[in-house]
């Protein structure tokens, strides 16, 4: 079992030592983080083999947006996730190095934070990158929340990473160098692959609470550095085959992978994306920002007969890209067939592109016994009871709306029934106590959250378990204060409520905009009142009445409390607030994540009750139309339709391009019978519920073809 390095006595004691093996990185001063400097472990050109052959496979393999999953298992609920985890990746690893031991193995970031991976932070080497290592991963893309930490957190495992390291638009503040390098040279038997990093330029918006986790560096435009990286490499290299490994989403920002693959689809072959979690094989044509499926089977193969050949004589048309979903879900390949010409020069035959699902793959049973001090630590620290739960936090008890149970899951993942949490559309002691905690640390008289996992709730008489707090609120935000106008509150929220899809007559459930993210919707509590009406368009749907008692203005000053991601990627970039509207900014705290802020108040407390006078449920607001005399309750009332879904007969249709938040982008309707179908599992007399719940799985949805 693997030794790690600590930096942290006390953490040091609290682990003890993992094994008897030296830890494998020996890496000088040269390999350091120096200001100015360009940071780089490996020549240009890495020799992965060198054999005389004139024709061959080039095999690529990439993983992204793991967040600490080195197991398949989700800490922040305690379970197992047989969907998830580099040790099934390292299952399909060995298979497909039996198949080509010159495979070039790439991890496209957001890899070290998540699912408590910040436990490890203080080690030397962090495990999530120990285990890259220990899968002889080639290449390393640092993503934005490797940022989520001081720099000298991402400094330290960009140094102890044996791999390339690399990112195009990465830049030192001081002199304009390359914080990485922008591409690595992979030399296959005579055949040069260039990889092309990129991270997001939006990190110094995510983190604008926190200069200091991306302190003397800038981040470039992204189209215009993978430009100019692509450009300098051909010039330099003559690489025969280009591969994109951009931590990015197909319409990130404005400039996604689609505009990126537009632009240089002639100088590409290969983009292997991340970012995004969402899992895609897609095609993308040279001046045309829109991307192409050529998959089967929600983007695990490509259809050849979609696709068709990609060779020489059309490649510069077009480019492939490929995203591996999230969390070790799936390993990304791209395989691509070369020969040599009669002038000895390598030529591309054909590439085919998958995503290797891991959903039914064992665990590598030598990783697992590897890291298993990681996990016994993991799931010690989500155990670890700090009080006791007095009352329900959701109306009911169960977080479903529909049904008053709570999580299952199906081939989607882990799901509500319906796909809406009650704490989402009404006012709950859920979201109450994040508010409050909020409010209470900041001195804001007005909060806001968004409830994060659908997975989260608290019931009357359960042990709360710090792994409660990891999933009611699973990032690493700090809190911000600022001083918002009420006409800028105002814009802020009906930006929020954008979230809901318009009423429809004969709607009895709403339903969500599939452009806009879970975590995008935050609620807002404390000495605010305000009405939400989904008939009217969006941008059109908050009424304000009151704030801090008084009539609402939006001329007036408010105290409002918000996470620091909310801060700078929406709120100064909307024109909502500045830096200098900033009253409050737990970075500098002792206890700095909003997430440990819940953790340390149900410590203090013993636990946590409904009864707390500030956890009462302040129903502050509503939306309208879910009121005892609005639309939707009152079709509840008279529909058969309602009552066959409460009863589990009736199964919702999920957005099948939204699986990282399954959700209804249709809402269910009494008038229209395409917005549901049979539960086929209903058909049984003595159905389970686990039996009912997976009756509605989307692979049984007639209307999907998945």
């Amino acid at each position: 079992m693997r030794k790690f390095k600590i930096l942290s006595l006390s953490l040091a004691v609290s682990i003890a030592l993992f094994g008897c093996n030296d830890d494998h990185h020996n890496h000088d001063d040269n390999n350091k983080v120096i200001d100015g400097q360009t940071l780089t472990h490996t020549p240009e050109v890495v020799s992965k083999s060198d054999q005389q052959v004139n024709k061959q496979t080039i095999t690529l393999a990439a993983t992204s947006d793991l967040h600490g999953r080195l197991r398949g298992y989700d800490y922040a609920i305690d379970a197992e996730d047989k969907h998830a985890g580099l040790t099934r990746i390292a299952t399909i690893l060995e298979q497909q190095r039996l198949l080509d031991p010159n495979l070039i193995l790439l991890d496209i970031g957001d890899t070290v934070q998540g699912n408590s991976a910040q436990l490890f932070n203080d080690m030397e080497t962090h495990p999530m990158i120990d285990a890259l290592q220990y899968l002889n991963y080639d290449l390393w893309v640092p993503g934005n929340h490797e940022f989520n930490f001081d720099r000298s957190f991402l400094d330290r495992n960009l140094e102890n990473f044996d791999g390339a390291v690399i990112s195009s638009n990465i830049k030192w503040e001081s002199n304009n160098a390359n914080y990485l390098r922008g591409f690595q040279i992979f030399n296959v038997n005579g055949c040069k692959v260039a990889v092309i990093g990129l991270t997001p330029s939006y990190v110094p918006n995510w983190e604008a609470s926190a200069p200091e986790h991306f302190k003397g560096l800038k981040f470039e435009d992204e189209l215009n550095a993978t430009r100019a990286v692509v450009d300098d490499v051909i010039a330099r290299h003559q690489p025969d085959i280009i591969v994109g490994a951009l931590h990015l989403g197909r319409t990130d920002q404005g400039v996604g992978v689609y505009n990126i693959a537009a632009e240089l689809a002639d100088k590409f072959d290969v983009i292997m994306a991340g970012h995004e979690h969402a899992t895609y094989i897609e095609t993308v044509k040279k001046g045309d920002p829109n991307g192409n499926d050529i998959s089967v089977k929600s983007g695990l193969v490509e259809d050849k007969a979609k696709s068709g050949k990609y060779d020489d004589s059309n490649r510069q048309g077009s480019v492939k890209i490929i995203e591996p979903g999230k969390w070790g879900s799936d390993l990304a390949m791209a395989k691509i067939d070369v020969e040599k010409d009669a002038s000895g020069k390598w030529k591309i035959v054909d590439t085919t592109l998958s995503n290797l699902d891991t959903k039914e793959i064992a665990e590598n049973q030598n990783m697992v016994d590897e890291y298993q001090d990681i996990h016994t630590r993991s799931v010690d620290d989500a155990r670890e009871t700090l009080g006791k739960v007095d009352g329900d936090f959701v109306n009911g008890g169960g977080a479903d709306e529909a049904t008053n149970e709570d999580y299952f899951v199906d081939d989607l993942g882990t799901r509500l029934y319906s796909t809406i949490h009650k704490a989402k559309v009404q006012d709950s002691a859920l979201i109450d106590l994040i508010q409050f905690i909020e409010r209470e640390k900041s001195g804001a008289t007005i909060s806001a959250a968004a409830l994060f996992s659908d997975t989260s709730n608290l019931r009357d008489g359960q042990d709360y378990q710090r792994k409660d707090s990891a999933n009611l609120y699973k990032y690493d935000n700090a809190l911000i204060g600022v001083n918002i106008t009420g006409a800028h509150l105002k814009e802020y929220m009906e930006w929020s409520y954008n979230y809901f899809n318009t009423y429809k007559e004969g709607d009895l459930t709403v339903s969500f905009n599939p452009e806009v993210q879970a975590y995008n919707y935050d609620l807002f509590d404390g000495a605010i009142e305000y009405t939400v009406d989904l008939t009217k368009p969006a941008g059109e749907r908050v009424d304000i009445t009151l704030v801090d008692d008084k009539a609402f203005d939006p001329n007036a000053t408010y105290k409002l409390a918000l996470n620091s991601y909310r801060f700078g990627t929406q709120g100064v970039t909307n024109g909502w607030f500045t830096k200098d509207d900033v009253f409050y900014d737990s970075s500098d705290a002792t206890v700095p994540a909003i997430r440990d802020m819940i953790t340390a108040y149900v410590t203090e407390h013993n636990g946590i009750s409904i009864n707390d006078e500030h956890l009462n449920t302040t129903n502050n607001w509503q939306i309208k139309q879910l009121a005892p005399s609005g639309e939707i309750s009152k079709n509840r009332a008279n529909s058969d339709i309602w009552k066959q879904f409460t009863n589990k007969q009736l199964c919702i249709h999920i957005n099948p391009d939204n699986v990282k938040y399954p959700s209804i982008s249709k809402a269910l309707n009494m008038y229209d019978e395409n917005t549901y179908f049979p539960n086929r599992a209903a058909e049984k007399a003595d159905a389970t519920p686990e039996e009912l719940n997976l009756g509605c799985s989307w692979t049984v949805d007639p209307n999907n073809n998945g």
